[in-house]
């Protein structure tokens, strides 16, 4: 069983970070001011030897690898920030570390793929990182630090053309002879299999043999064109393991270490999925009375914890298991010793990979059809109406997909699946200097609709465009247009999402 720890390359200083939140920040400026906020509260968080360390430092990895090897942690998954124009950010840890060809750390990325901005910004979804150290309260402007965008095949051939020499590292971790590379949030990149289709191309050309990527936070669509899923823990389950086990102390969100543990281990493992497993947490550094709280975290409950995960994760055919995390100190997740328990946290990684084998077979699956059928399709409703939700917003503020398709220069589009979406689609173009050509629905034969309408097996028609509005399946049918030779193919989700960044604006 392979480990793999998610390391975070925010402990050195950048510009960025001096203008938005204060000259000298970096991670370690939370975790000093960090507050015992209520009774037994575990901080501030202290390191051993009080030992602040810069990651710009050769020294500081030297150190962390031979930690590494000494407690059987396999490799680093290193967050990966790249924004819209290929803007990067924290990349010198990762950039030096490819040049130190000396020091034994094997590593892979995380894109990190959120879009950041400060709390008062009218962006969904965006990560604030640090709550409390916002400076420059006042809200102008739109509030968006970096932009998370993805572009088109010129910004991802850039995106590719930069991490190919990661990729080419003998150190560079692979699975199945695959440059491994995770997501953070598959379900956000409406362009996913487009672009992964591109870089597997680029891959193959340069002898890399592929990409393997894993998605996290996964829709169907995300999981149709990724070789793997992955669940970011803790944070996947800390909502179902609120229950009893939840309380507030002056504010601040707790829960219980062994709620959070149970309730991972209980979850249902989808075919293909990897699991992740965490160390404690506690992102009150950050966040302050906002923030939540594991509470009884112990080094020995987590050798335990991770036994059994280890022994889920080996059931389910996974030799490769993720924890979360190996330095996130801000958030509490670290196995990086400290000054309350030294090295035990660490300590429970060989513990575990001993003992796991021993409680491989209670965790052996049953099929559970129907319940993973009826999981399916409450996920497929959520998905359409947040879609329809996010659409009927940006009308609402007069943003409309029809002009967004005339400025792109497109007049005469196909349209895939004439479901609620394909439906409203159909209407709102009606009269907008868009025409719609024709549609394509697996039950065309049933439908009436006015419009000439082609089975996905059918030879179909040239059109501007390929507009697919089954934005569910999207990877799947996105795959079958383009063996069919269709070119230009976008998802209604793309289209919504670059109308979305149009009105943040």
């Amino acid at each position: 069983m392979r480990v793999l720890a998610k390391y975070l390359p925010q402990f050195h200083r950048v510009r960025e970070n001096d203008e938005w939140w204060g000259d000298g920040f970096t991670e370690w400026t939370a975790v000093k001011k960090a507050e015992k906020l209520f009774e037994g509260h575990n901080q501030p968080r202290i390191p051993q030897g009080q030992n602040y360390y810069d990651l710009l430092e050769k020294e500081t990895m030297l150190w962390q690898a031979s930690l590494m090897e000494k407690y059987k942690v396999d490799g680093m998954c290193m967050y990966h920030y790249w924004f819209r124009d290929g803007r990067r950010i924290l990349e010198k840890p990762a950039e030096n570390l490819r040049k130190w060809t000396d020091i034994n750390m094997p590593y892979c990325f995380c894109w990190a793929n959120e879009t950041w901005a400060r709390t008062w910004s009218r962006f969904s979804g965006a990560n604030a990182w640090s709550d409390i150290y916002e400076h420059k309260k006042q809200a102008t402007g739109n509030g968006i630090l970096l932009e998370q965008a993805y572009g088109a095949e010129a910004q991802w051939v850039e995106h590719f053309a930069y991490l190919q020499p990661f990729f080419e590292d003998e150190r560079y971790i692979k699975v199945d002879g695959k440059p491994l590379f995770l997501v953070y949030k598959a379900a956000d990149i409406p362009c996913l299999p487009e672009m992964l289709a591109c870089w597997r191309k680029l891959a193959a050309a340069k002898g890399l043999g592929g990409i393997y990527v894993v998605g996290a936070a996964c829709n169907k669509s995300a999981r149709q064109c990724v070789d793997a899923t992955l669940e970011t823990q803790p944070a996947a389950e800390i909502g179902k393991a609120a229950g009893a086990g939840r309380h507030d102390k002056n504010g601040v969100r707790v829960l219980e270490y062994d709620d959070i543990w149970t309730s991972l281990l209980a979850m249902e493992v989808r075919d293909g999925a990897y699991l992740e497993g965490f160390s404690g947490f506690d992102d009150t550094p950050r966040r302050g009375t906002r923030g939540t709280v594991a509470v009884h975290a112990a080094p020995e409950k987590f050798a335990g914890y991770l036994t059994e995960l280890m022994a889920k994760s080996a059931a389910h055919g996974r030799d490769i298991l993720f924890l979360n995390a190996w330095n996130e100190w801000g958030e509490g997740m670290y196995l990086e010793p400290d000054e309350c328990f030294g090295e035990k946290y660490l300590e429970a990684i060989p513990f575990a990979k001993e003992n796991y084998k021993n409680h491989i077979s209670k965790y052996v699956p049953d099929s559970g059809k129907k319940e993973k059928d009826v999981e399916t399709a409450l996920e497929r409703d959520r998905h359409y109406l947040n879609l329809l939700d996010e659409w009927m917003r940006l009308r609402e503020n007069g943003f409309l997909v029809s002009e967004w398709l005339q400025c792109a220069g497109y007049t005469k589009i196909a349209v895939y699946g004439y479901g609620i979406c394909g439906k409203h689609l159909c209407r709102e173009l009606q009269g907008s200097g868009v025409e719609v050509a024709y549609l394509v629905d697996r039950n065309a034969a049933a439908l009436q609709t006015g419009y000439r309408t082609y089975l996905p097996s059918d030879e179909l028609p040239e059109a501007d465009l390929m507009v697919v509005t089954a934005t569910y399946e999207y990877g799947g049918i996105y795959s079958d247009l383009a063996d069919k030779g269709t070119v230009k193919i976008i998802s209604l989700e793309s289209i919504l999402r670059e109308v979305k960044f149009a009105y943040a604006r």
